[in-house]
């Protein structure tokens, strides 16, 4: 995934401008339809904009005792003009709505910002240009829940265990129904074995079946979470550099699923042990979507972080084991034998 300091949030507040403009350029193309379809109507909204304008000046110039019935009498006549107004557009097999701005978030009102704060429309708008500018899109594409095999994994139990087939069945049901009532029902998932054995593509059906949902999936490897977000941001003293990363600092807390791939690939140290319970104890608190995958087992997570991590984890995740042979190997065969069937 490229740097996230790269991303141009200015082609963000553009996106913003242009969706603003268009909408304005809908309604009046709206209104001007109406308009000459019904000529009494724009009659009716010049009269209605008048009133307004007229009685504000009066309510703004006149002494407290005047103001409570010039206001009375605005009512009243914007009460009479619209009711006209509504029968002229009923009329015509419409409503008012027609003549009101609209917005694709009308939470934000396509700015972006609520309150302060920015809107969860942003986020997504954040999000989706990060991905474009890596190979995540891509990736997705590849790997989902409709190019999921189950034939990589074997029909035979391994001991006491059900087959990595039955168990990636499992799995499957699993993580399928999980995005299927999300969010109404959140929950979190550990993903640990050995390499090559799905953790990863399975978390990549995951988070593609949430973002086509329209949710905010924010995906990092662990590298790239303690590397490239949280020690930059964290500790760097550049404030220009933090101020980039921001958004994304931000999603790690608000998003509304995070995946941690690869967990234990980052340079284990207090400060990352620190930040990892610190995001796992926040999500866990608000009731947020987390999923981690690691090569380690629980042993060597034991081992590698904090007791109170490994409670939170047991308390708060779905726990999920892969086995089986590496799937990896077993593709590089198959494209060996491709190749040599072609010669």
């Amino acid at each position: 995934m490229t740097a996230f300091f790269t991303i141009d949030k200015n082609s963000i507040t553009e996106q913003y401008q242009k969706i603003r403009a268009d909408k304005e350029e809908e309604l009046t193309r709206r209104k001007e339809d109406l308009y000459q379809r019904c000529p009494e109507l724009r009659e009716i909204e010049n009269l209605i904009f008048q009133v307004n304008t007229s009685c504000l000046r009066k309510i703004l110039s006149a002494p407290l005792d005047r103001k409570a019935a010039i206001k009375a009498e605005r009512s009243g006549k914007l009460a009479e003009l619209k009711e006209r107004r509504d029968a002229l557009l009923a009329s015509l097999g419409t409503d008012h709505s027609q003549l009101e701005l609209t917005y694709d978030c009308p939470i934000c009102q396509d700015t972006g910002v609520v309150d302060g704060k920015r809107c969860e429309c942003y986020r997504k708008k954040y999000l989706q240009q990060l991905y474009r500018q890596s190979t995540l899109g891509n990736i997705l594409k590849r790997e989902n829940f409709d190019t999921f095999r189950l034939d990589y994994y074997s029909t035979e139990p391994v001991g006491e265990l059900a087959s990595p087939r039955r168990n990636m069945e499992v799995l499957l049901q699993r993580t399928k129904e999980y995005t299927e009532v999300f969010p109404e029902k959140k929950k979190s998932f550990l993903f640990y074995g050995e390499t090559g054995l799905g953790k990863t593509f399975l978390t990549n059906c995951i988070s593609k079946a949430l973002m086509d949902k329209g949710h905010t999936v924010l995906y990092l490897s662990a590298n790239e979470l303690f590397s490239d977000v949280l020690g930059p941001y964290l500790i760097s003293g550049n404030e220009e550099r933090k101020e980039a990363l921001r958004p994304v600092y931000e999603l790690i807390f608000d998003a509304e699923l995070l995946v941690i791939d690869d967990l234990g690939t980052e340079l284990t140290n207090s400060f990352t042990t620190s930040c990892l319970f610190e995001i796992i104890n926040t999500r866990g608190r608000n009731e947020q979507s987390t999923i981690i995958s690691t090569n380690y087992s629980l042993q060597q997570m034991r081992d590698r972080y904090q007791e109170r991590i490994m409670s939170r984890i047991a308390e708060q995740y779905e726990i999920c084991r892969f086995y089986g042979k590496d799937i990896r190997s077993q593709k590089k065969a198959e494209e060996l034998i491709r190749r040599n069937s072609g010669q």
